[in-house]
């Protein structure tokens, strides 16, 4: 996972709260393609092992993730940033914060599910090391989903590097 940092947008990465869900309801009726309702997000946060994490610029909640902690991975469920701030770091560095537990935990990858109309997103997860390992059919059976995994990878040093 890259990025410049020359091209990275200061923000404040932070746990959501209660408070916070009705902007990241906000942003989610307005820049999700798929947008989910309150219920959706009600059900996925009640849950122990759901996180949710907002992204704020200047004091403003410019996106926001939700992720599950599953026994070997960790499956990003819903994720936004608005427009203007996207290609600016915003949503990489949401990921590099998910994937920085990577290393220090039995789990070992990152999952998610990206509707193939969805190509910007698959364009960028794919930036980050992503890739498609299965395709599945919506529940509204409309088109397809892809289904990505980022795997941690522990840096192998050359042999050359071990000694005796």
């Amino acid at each position: 996972m890259s990025n410049s940092k020359a091209e990275l947008l200061r923000v404040q990465l932070r746990w959501m709260n209660e408070c916070d869900l009705d902007r990241v309801y906000e942003l989610e009726q307005e820049f999700s393609p798929k947008p989910w309702g309150p219920l959706e997000f009600a059900h996925m946060l009640m849950h122990s092992n759901c996180v949710g994490m907002v992204v704020e610029h200047d004091s403003q909640i410019i996106g926001y993730v939700i992720y599950e902690m599953l026994e070997n991975s960790i499956k990003i469920s819903n994720i936004c940033v608005m427009p203007k701030f996207r290609r600016k770091g915003v949503g990489s560095q949401m990921i590099a914060r998910i994937a920085f537990a990577l290393p220090h935990s039995t789990r070992k990858e990152i999952t998610l599910a990206v509707h193939e109309s969805n190509l910007i997103a698959q364009l960028f997860f794919r930036s980050l090391g992503f890739k498609a390992v299965n395709i599945c059919r919506a529940e509204d059976m409309k088109e397809d989903i892809y289904v990505m995994r980022y795997r941690h990878q522990p840096r192998i040093l050359p042999t050359s590097l071990i000694l005796n």
